[in-house]
């Protein structure tokens, strides 16, 4: 019988093919800080902390999200190039939503971020490329 692959076995491929340098604010340690662009950090550690990139949409790490339903209000993050939300990433809102609301959601009108450094949430919706 064929296994259906989970978000997280999709997200673990696309981040271990990955080719490309990747563009991040930290300061070689993870932590938010100076822009360095490589795949690896001053220490030669594995770079943690990628942006997620999704539908033409780049939000920085360490970008909160926040959803409501049903009276409560459920909070993920950007980490490593994912949402992570209750410690499972996701690459898309929409699936991210979807295991909160057990039902069909649009991800892109369920979910506000706040940009590292900002103080005001906005609807990830407007920063969806066409």
């Amino acid at each position: 019988m064929k296994s259906i692959k989970t978000d997280s076995d999709i997200y673990n491929t696309a981040i271990s093919s990955r080719s490309y340098e990747q563009t991040c604010l930290c300061d070689g340690s993870g932590k938010p800080g100076a822009i360095c662009t490589d795949k690896q950090n001053r220490t030669g550690e594995p770079n943690d902390c990628l942006p997620w990139r999704v539908r033409g949409a780049t939000f920085p790490h360490g970008t909160e999200l926040r959803g409501r339903y049903k009276g409560y209000i459920y909070y993920g993050k950007v980490d490593n190039g994912a949402f992570v939300l209750h410690g499972k990433p996701f690459l898309s809102p929409s699936a991210a939503a979807t295991t909160i609301t057990r039902n069909t959601v649009d991800g892109w009108l369920f979910w506000d971020c706040k940009l590292p450094g900002r103080s005001n949430w906005r609807s990830i919706y407007t920063f969806k490329s066409a």
